[in-house]
């Protein structure tokens, strides 16, 4: 029997604080992102965003109870200096420009920020944890890093801390995909803080045009319309590419090394065809079998369809070109939607993005066969090593509350996406471009069949694996050979992680919703359903 949440357009539900009150990964590139950021100021605060924050951590009537108990227990640490990790550019801006300095007004506890490039926070964390140092106190991390992280006793599990502070009832409030991301063995070890799920953005526009429906149904036999399949995208991105290219491409994003890393491209893929990464008995990695080639040859399709010289584009690069209206679709992370309709342009920050020409014009719509990926994301996590264990717990809970988060997910300066059920239904939210209710929509539905990175022990270095091989297919080596390279090599990583660990690890993985396309949230009968 279905347990499918159905939640209305009245902003958070009373019943998420259990009392009857009311209310990446991006990979681009670091020069950008540092200029950007930079440009935005040290000191710049949204100011009814900041007031909204500010009422609804002190309100005694109006507040978030979640946010009040967390500012009021802050206090007794007024003076103390709390060290977090943050991606560098944009991702920064929050804790630097919001959400440290409205944590220091309330509390007088200030918020010193670490920034470093998305793939050297791993790598930073687990240094500081060996040498000992004590230097981080709150730890913004990738869900996939938790595993890893818990194992080495590098953050300790929140789960007293929830307990203490009658957090509990907040966490129903996360869309059961991202609530389940803030666990591992049965533990909970941080709060979740970005939903990094995948849409497809379209021209409604290109796909109304007369002349082009005509043309596709004299050759298809059929009605052009938003693909619903992989092998439907890859031929109507084709189509759009024959008949509009060089003014217009049929799809475009950038696949650069690294940037963003394509293997969320092939995990997206992979897994909406039912594929699994590896046989859950001996550990040996799948991605080479035919599903994983079906998915290879439908990416060089995707490639083919779109811009030449895609593969060495940043994502940074593909986003100008469907700001400036040369790509009929887009498969991409969330500020895809706010970047379409000039709301994140609008500050400074997002001055190395161009305006939109394409501004009420982009339609959203799930992914091909439904399952988009989840790629990259934070949660976060308190280290085992800081002096300050309570206070770092006090600012994630505040910082996640459902107002304070509400108000954080809506700057246009920053990366952090809508993760609870009542940023999805929030009228502030939906009011802030003609189209925003349904983009909103899109992405809680998203969230329902979405699937995930894989969490697990060495997770980075598998996904490291097959970014390098995708890149060497896309220079001409061959399919099958590249990926039968890359599951040597997956074996490889496997061997010196230890099978029986890495079973064990891979077992846990299975079990969240997510992690394959027969077990999304949907499938389970979890899924939120929410009307535009």
């Amino acid at each position: 029997m279905s347990d499918d949440i159905h939640e209305g357009l009245d902003g958070p539900d009373p019943s998420i604080f259990g009392t009857p009150v009311g209310r990446k990964d991006f990979l681009f590139d670091s020069a950008k992102l540092l200029a950007a950021a930079a440009a935005a100021g040290p000191f710049y605060m949204a100011g009814s965003q900041a007031e909204a924050a500010i009422e609804a951590s002190t309100s005694a009537t109006a507040g978030d109870p979640i946010a009040v108990s967390a500012v009021n227990a802050a206090k007794k640490y007024k003076g103390i200096t709390l060290t977090k990790t943050n991606e560098s550019g944009l991702q920064a801006l929050d804790d630097k420009n919001f959400t440290g300095p409205l944590w220091e007004r309330l509390t007088g506890i200030k918020v010193k920020v670490i920034e470093s490039p998305f793939a050297q926070i791993y790598s930073k964390v687990i240094a500081e944890h060996i040498a000992g140092t004590g230097g981080i106190d709150v730890i913004d991390g990738s869900p996939v890093w938790m595993p890893d992280f818990a194992e080495q006793k590098v953050i300790d599990p929140i789960d007293s801390y929830i307990s203490k502070y009658k957090a509990q009832s907040t966490l129903n409030d996360y869309h059961p995909l991202y609530r389940a991301l803030m666990k591992y063995k049965g533990k909970t070890w941080g709060f979740f803080d970005d939903g990094d799920v995948w849409n497809l953005y379209y021209r409604k526009d290109i796909f109304a045009d007369a002349k082009l429906k005509s043309a596709f149904k004299a050759k298809f036999k059929r009605d052009l319309r938003v693909p619903r399949t992989w092998d439907e995208f890859t031929t109507t991105a084709q189509f759009i590419t024959d008949q509009l290219a060089p003014k217009v491409y049929g799809g475009g994003e950038g696949r650069g090394l690294g940037n963003p890393g394509n293997q969320f491209y092939f995990f997206q893929q992979f897994r909406a065809r039912g594929g699994q990464f590896f046989d859950p008995r001996t550990m040996k990695a799948q991605i080479n079998n035919a599903i994983g080639v079906r998915t290879m040859r439908s990416i060089m399709r995707e490639i083919k369809a779109s811009a030449p010289g895609i593969e060495k584009l940043s994502f940074v690069d593909s986003w100008v070109q469907w700001l400036q209206g040369k790509t009929a679709m887009i498969y991409a992370w969330p500020p895809t939607g706010r970047i379409s309709e000039n709301y994140a342009q609008r500050d400074k920050a997002f001055s190395f993005l161009p305006k939109s020409t394409i501004v009420g014009k982009v339609g959203y719509a799930l992914m091909p066969n439904l399952n988009g990926e989840h790629a990259g994301s934070f949660v976060k996590m308190v280290s085992s090593d800081s002096k300050n264990k309570e206070a770092a717990y006090l600012f994630a809970q505040w910082a996640t509350s459902p107002s304070i988060s509400l108000q954080r997910v809506q700057l246009p300066y920053t990366l952090r996406d809508a993760y609870r059920i009542s940023h999805y239904k929030s009228k502030q939210f939906r009011s802030r471009w003609p189209s925003a209710a349904q983009y909103l929509k899109a992405l809680n539905d998203a969230a329902n069949f979405a699937v995930l990175d894989p969490i697990m022990t060495g997770a980075a270095d598998y996904a490291n694996a097959l970014d390098r091989s995708m890149t060497a297919i896309y220079g001409g080596k061959d399919i099958q050979q590249a990926l039968n390279d890359t599951a040597e090599e997956w074996d490889r990583i496997t061997q010196k992680l230890g099978v029986d660990k890495q079973r064990a690890s891979y077992a846990a993985f299975l079990k969240l919703p997510g992690s394959t396309s027969a077990n999304t949230v949907a499938k389970r009968g979890q899924a939120v359903r929410i009307s535009a």
